[in-house]
C-alpha cells in the first residue's frame, strides 16, 4: 500500500464513481479499477459495495478512509512545510474573512502584508462567521478572520479587536448625536441574522419591542439599505470607515452586551504556513495585540 493507492482510493470515495474519480485524477477508468482491486487484494478485504449505483463503502472501507485522509493531510502538510522552509516568500495564502471587515480592516492588513511579501498569491473566501469556521475545520482555508459571538473550542483563537455595534441611517432618522434603546425601538431596524437574538434579548430586558423590518446575512447589504432610507442599520463599528462617502450618519450603541470581537482562527492540529503566520502577526501588530496565541 502506497500514497498513490491511498490518493486514488480517497478520490473514488469523494467522487462516488470510478468514472468521476478517474477524470479528476486524469486517468482512464480501467487502470483505476485495477488499482482499487489490487488495494483490496493487499488488504485482503472488500472496500466497496458495488451493488449500488455509486461506490458505497463497506465498514472496512470506512475505516481505511478515516486513516487515509489523515495520512494524506499529513503528507500535504509536510510538503507545504518543506516548501516554506526552502522559500517562505512565494506560494498561495488561502484565507477567509467575514464581510463586516473585508472592506476596511482586512484591506489594510492585506496592504501591509503585500508590502513585505509581494510574491504571495491570495485565495480569499468571503463568508459569514459560521461558514468560515467550517472552512477552517475542513482545511479549505488555513486562517480566517471572524467575529464573535461563536463557539469553537476545537480551534485556535486569537482575539484582535473588541468594538461596539452602531446605528447607521440617513440624518433624518438619526438627528441626534446619540440614541437610546427606547428611541431605537420606535424605528424600523435592519439587522444581520447573527445579531438578531442578541438584540432581541437586549430590548426584552429593557421591556422594549424592536421593529425589525429586514434581516440579512451581509453587513454591506444593511448599510446599502440604510443609505436608501429603508431604516436604521445595526452594524459593527469597523464597518464605519467604508461609509465615509455615504450619506448615512452613525451613533455608537454603548450597551456592554452589544459588543463584538474580531478574532483570527486556525486549526490547532494543522501546520500554519509561514505566509499565514506572517499575515497573523501583521494583523496583531495593526491592532496592538501582543503575546502568544491563546
Amino acid at each position: 500500500m502506497d500514497i498513490k493507492q491511498l490518493t486514488d482510493f480517497v478520490a473514488v470515495v469523494n467522487h462516488g464513481t470510478l468514472t468521476a474519480a478517474a477524470k479528476s485524477l486524469h486517468l482512464s477508468e480501467p487502470p483505476l479499477s485495477v488499482q482499487i482491486h489490487q488495494l483490496e487484494g493487499e488488504l485482503n478485504c472488500t472496500l466497496f459495495d458495488r451493488s449500488a449505483r455509486r461506490m458505497q463503502l463497506t465498514e472496512a472501507g470506512r475505516l481505511l478512509y478515516e486513516h487515509a485522509t489523515v495520512i494524506l493531510d499529513l503528507c500535504n502538510s509536510t510538503e507545504r512545510e518543506m516548501a516554506d522552509y526552502l522559500s517562505g516568500d512565494t506560494g498561495t495564502l488561502r484565507i477567509g474573512v467575514t464581510s463586516s471587515i473585508c472592506n476596511t480592516l482586512f484591506l489594510e492588513w492585506m496592504k501591509r502584508f503585500h508590502a513585505v511579501c509581494p510574491g504571495i498569491r491570495f485565495e480569499l473566501q468571503e463568508e459569514n462567521t459560521y461558514q468560515l469556521l467550517e472552512a477552517v475545520r475542513s482545511g479549505l482555508v488555513e486562517l480566517a478572520f471572524v467575529r464573535t459571538p461563536f463557539s469553537a473550542a476545537d480551534l485556535q483563537i486569537t482575539p484582535l479587536r473588541r468594538e461596539s455595534l452602531c446605528a447607521v441611517a440617513l440624518p433624518e432618522m438619526l438627528p441626534k448625536e446619540s440614541i437610546t434603546l427606547q428611541e431605537l425601538s420606535f424605528l424600523p431596524l435592519l439587522l444581520t441574522r447573527r445579531w438578531e437574538a442578541v438584540l432581541q434579548d437586549t430590548f426584552h430586558r429593557e421591556q422594549l419591542k424592536p421593529q425589525i423590518v429586514c434581516l440579512a446575512d451581509d453587513t454591506r447589504t444593511i448599510v446599502r439599505m440604510a443609505e436608501e432610507g429603508f431604516g436604521v442599520g445595526i452594524v459593527p463599528q469597523s464597518v464605519l470607515p467604508s461609509c465615509k462617502a455615504s450619506p448615512v450618519r452613525s451613533n455608537v450603541l454603548h450597551q456592554p452586551e452589544l459588543q463584538s470581537e474580531i478574532c483570527a482562527v486556525n486549526r490547532r492540529d494543522a501546520y500554519l504556513s509561514t505566509a499565514a503566520q506572517r499575515f497573523l502577526e501583521i494583523a496583531k501588530q495593526a491592532q496592538g495585540v501582543t503575546g502568544a496565541v491563546e
